[in-house]
């Protein structure tokens, strides 16, 4: 009695070593087989083996981003997931990009921060609505600031400031009007209230850095599309 006791012990331990060894296996073969940048290195490419070179090339096309060559495109991948925007600092020494992490599912986009010298990346934003919180690709203002833009309504832009030291986000606001008896324009209420006037509407809101001051751009265009003039505002981090 004792030996057949003892031989259904083995045989039950012998069970649970080749179930252990079969599901670690069969773990490793999942996490290959659903490792797109592993099963294409030859279109797609993770971020962390970007070159510093790799970063003059960057595009993005219909919110993808690549790095694109004359012999070569590959799409950038973090984490297995696609990026959707990616920006490089003025410094050149981080780099911030969206994607959508799988723990969040489609609807969960988070913002990540890399820091080029130590390959070390965090989280500073995330959001479970980003049809509603980050409608644009993401641009530097500055050393320690994002911009992008977000939902805001009926003839308006929501444009929002986001400090990578504190986390801490605020929201300005961009209108547009426009009167038969008049010409459009825009109007720009930033981030502590300040507002500005600017004939034409903005085509497009860019950030640029000058001897080492930064400048949030506007591109108008008059009603019928028609180019008018840049108007550059100057951004003083101090103030946020």
């Amino acid at each position: 009695m004792k030996c057949r006791y003892l031989f259904i012990y083995i045989l039950v331990l012998l069970s649970g070593i080749f179930y252990a060894r079969f599901y670690q296996q069969d773990r490793e073969v999942k996490s290959a087989v659903f490792s797109p940048v592993s099963a294409n290195p030859k279109n797609l490419i993770d971020i962390n083996k970007l070159t510093p070179a790799d970063y003059e090339h960057i595009i993005e096309k219909l919110n993808v981003v690549f790095v694109l060559t004359s012999d070569s495109q590959k799409q950038v991948y973090f984490n297995d997931e696609e990026i959707h925007s990616l920006t490089l600092s003025p410094s050149k020494e981080q780099v911030a990009f969206t994607y959508y992490p799988d723990e969040l599912g489609d609807q969960g986009l988070s913002l990540i921060l890399l820091d080029l010298g130590d390959k070390k990346t965090k989280e500073i934003f995330s959001t479970k609505f980003p049809s509603w919180d980050i409608t644009s690709g993401i641009q530097w203002l500055g050393e320690d600031h994002l911009i992008f833009l977000r939902h805001c309504g009926t003839s308006c832009q929501g444009m929002s400031l986001l400090n990578i030291r504190t986390g801490k986000v605020k929201n300005a606001t961009i209108s547009y009007q426009s009167f038969p008896d008049q010409a459009p324009f825009t109007h720009f209420e930033d981030w502590v209230g300040r507002t500005y006037r600017m004939e034409g509407f903005a085509n497009y809101i860019k950030s640029k850095q000058v001897d080492n001051k930064s400048y949030l751009v506007f591109a108008l265009e008059d009603a019928v599309g028609k180019k008018l003039s840049e108007e550059a505002i100057e951004f003083l981090p101090t103030t946020y």
